[in-house]
């Protein structure tokens, strides 16, 4: 599972933006460990995204042309007023996610979502794409965007059943893979965090992440900001 977007300048957005501490643990239980990610995460996080990206045909990471920005993941989301996440099981980074703030104001941008092969299809991606939308919530926006490879259809039926909207323009990047992207659109009511948790199953699988990270319902805040 992956969604992917490079930095790009970025126009001044009108969501909220507070500071993080780098590597601040959000939650933990037994093996698992959610927390915001580190500079020296930059190799675990590339292998990640190699180990994912290999499982396509012609799919190839060269993360200094491709992705810069993981080089140095907590540095470059800081600078850009964005969040990298990051879930380890016994030292082992199994999941990303990243926010950035969208060119459109009041509109944030879901990057980065990968998650290990191994640990799919038990509310993981869910439960990284919800942290991305209480962050949203949290900051007052009223709409999520990303962009998400053509071949990732997997991943397509996920974001639909989250609320998820694809429109119709596709973006070619020059990278290594000569990658397409669709572009897909959640708009955020104030009263419809339920229907994510409905649609995401949180009675089940969505809801035992957050019960092991011990977040609450509906909440953005969590430990390691920095509010003025």
């Amino acid at each position: 599972m992956t969604t992917e977007s490079s930095l790009a300048p970025r126009e001044p957005s009108s969501v909220r933006i507070w500071g993080i501490l780098p590597g601040a643990i959000i939650g933990a239980s037994g093996d698992f460990v959610l927390r915001y990610a580190r500079d020296d995460d930059a190799d675990a996080i590339i292998a990640l995204v190699t180990a994912v990206w290999s499982e396509y045909p012609g799919k190839t990471l060269v993360a200094s042309v491709d992705m810069p920005e993981l080089l140095a993941p907590a540095s470059a989301y800081a600078q850009g007023g964005g969040r990298f996440w990051l879930i380890e099981a016994k030292d082992r980074i199994i999941g990303t996610i990243a926010l950035m703030p969208s060119g459109e104001p009041g509109v944030v941008e879901l990057q980065k979502l990968y998650v290990a092969r191994d640990v799919r299809r038990n509310g993981l991606g869910s439960f990284l794409c919800d942290l991305v939308e209480r962050e949203a919530r949290e900051r007052g926006a009223r709409a999520i965007e990303l962009w998400s490879d053509v071949k990732l259809l997997d991943a397509h039926r996920r974001y639909e059943r989250l609320g998820y909207r694809r429109g119709e323009a596709l973006k070619t990047y020059n990278d290594t893979s000569a990658t397409v992207r669709t572009y897909y659109r959640k708009e955020l009511a104030a009263d419809d965090s339920a229907a994510f948790e409905t649609a995401a199953g949180t009675a089940s699988a969505l809801g035992r992440w957050h019960a092991l990270f011990h977040l609450g319902a509906g909440g953005g805040a969590v430990q390691g900001e920095a509010k003025p």
